[in-house]
């Protein structure tokens, strides 16, 4: 029993298989011991005795097993407690950070470069020399410029998709990554379709942890922000031909920010339709995060803010009726006092697959036993009161409550539509969500549980949804 604890000490997994191996062992000899007895007629007092010596040896070796795992619990607890994040850095007013680079430049990030054979690529896999490295130590590298020919493929034909997710600090000095399987996944949907190689999901969260872990200090304070990660695939390959990239680098680097519209107390926003603009069209790569679906709503987001509108809410290309997005975000509607909600389908495949967006389906359904419709959702629905045959108002018909959601924007309520004409002349009266100004309770609701849910603030919750939490070990 002395060389069984020596042996695993530091290892309690070998404490545990060995006794169970010793409780086998005590089982057989029992047995052994019965069997002999019987062969050999011996006495019951031989039998007794040896049973005895064994189950006092068992019953030894058991209490000194069970003390030394016990020790080596708290060996492990202390050792974890010493473990810790690098904390905020000092002096930094987080407050203030709005969604952008807020001056800082993080300290580290991953950059993995592979060559790409044309068939591998569009057999979405690698060959063994085509492997995105997952090693920290060679891919882990100072934040630094990137060094790219003028012929690239990512700055010639845009050959390059990229994703966002946030780190946050919680009260307990953990941080913790939001859903990141789910961003890995959509990545590799995206990379499908641009004929790059994809990054295994082991090697994706991989890469966000040491990113997020060796950049910990740019995690804001709990409540305060979080740490933005951007995971990006690119053709980087030279060529003056338009075909796909014989090289791809897969980067990732990060910063700290603030809400994506800076309102506070869930204060909401005004959106503005315009006639004419679709963000997307069928058959093309609305539903990947690719950089070529977000310059061309550039123009036409300066434009409504200009007339002093907080977002543009994309229509679809076909009718110029059904809304798809609001700017970068995905839409919902709340309808019928508070019991349905409702957002535009996926199955255009123009709009964007959100990981808010599906996580808040979930949480509606799970956690607040709403009615949830995915699919067409127009402007006449917004303007239309549906009566019924008497005429009176069918409250279940009323859109009460609009919403917009996203990594950078979190939950952010919509106090109001309006629809504009290409030249920006106002079409038809403001659509106007409950007062106009902050969140109505669905939206609330729906926000706390999220956010309760990122910070850890509910055990309840945390029990639930453990699986949509990834731990950044210090």
């Amino acid at each position: 029993s002395d060389h069984l604890i020596i042996q695993t000490k530091n290892d309690k997994m070998r404490i545990i298989r060995s006794f169970n191996l010793l409780a086998a062992a005590v089982v057989y000899h029992g047995i052994f011991a019965a069997t002999s007895a019987a062969a050999f007629s011996l006495p019951p007092s031989t039998l007794t005795s040896a049973t005895s010596s064994i189950h006092s040896h068992a019953q030894t070796v058991k209490v000194a097993v069970k003390a030394t795992a016990a020790d080596l619990s708290s060996q492990d607890k202390a050792t974890n407690n010493s473990k810790q994040h690098a904390s905020p850095k000092e002096s930094v007013d987080w407050e203030s950070f709005s969604f952008s680079l807020n001056g800082v430049r993080t300290d580290k990030m991953w950059l993995s470069v592979i060559p790409v054979s044309f068939a591998t690529a569009a057999a979405s896999t690698t060959t063994e020399q085509e492997q995105y490295s997952d090693s920290a130590t060679q891919c882990l590298v100072d934040f630094n410029d990137l060094r790219l020919s003028p012929a690239s493929t990512v700055l010639n034909y845009g050959q390059v998709v990229f994703e966002g997710l946030k780190a946050f600090r919680r009260q307990d000095d953990t941080v913790v990554v939001f859903r990141p399987d789910r961003n890995a996944a959509r990545m590799q949907k995206g990379a499908a379709r641009f004929l790059l190689p994809p990054v295994p999901t082991t090697t994706f969260i991989k890469a966000v942890d040491s990113v997020v872990r060796s950049n910990a200090r740019w995690v804001p304070p709990s409540g305060k922000g979080a740490l933005y990660v951007r995971p990006s695939l690119m053709g980087t390959g030279e060529a003056l031909g338009a075909k796909p990239s014989y090289e791809s680098t897969f980067l990732v680097y990060c910063s700290p920010v603030g809400n994506y519209f800076n309102t506070g107390d869930l204060k909401a926003i005004r959106l503005q339709a315009v006639k004419g603009f679709s963000r997307a069209a069928p058959g093309g790569s609305g539903f990947v995060k690719a950089s070529g679906n977000y310059a061309p709503t550039f123009l036409v987001q300066k434009e409504v803010r200009e007339r002093g509108y907080d977002e543009v809410l994309c229509l679809d290309a076909a009718t110029g009726n059904k809304i798809e997005e609001a700017g970068a975000f995905n839409f919902f509607v709340v309808f019928g006092n508070n019991n349905t909600i409702v957002t535009p389908s996926l199955e255009s495949q123009t709009i964007l697959d959100g990981v808010t967006r599906s996580s808040i389906l979930e949480l509606a359904e799970k956690e607040c036993g709403y009615t949830v419709i995915e699919g067409e959702v127009t402007l006449d629905d917004l303007h239309d009161i549906a009566t019924t045959t008497e005429g009176t108002k069918d409250d279940a018909d009323v859109a009460c409550e609009a919403f917009c959601c996203g990594t950078g924007a979190s939950i952010t309520p919509v106090g109001s539509v309006t629809v504009a004409d290409q030249d920006g002349n106002q079409i038809g009266e403001v659509i106007q969500f409950g007062d106009g100004e902050f969140a109505g309770p669905v939206t609330r609701k729906l926000h706390k549980l999220l956010t309760d849910i990122q910070h850890g603030n509910d055990e309840g919750l945390n029990e639930r949804y453990s699986h949509w939490i990834h731990v950044v070990e210090p």
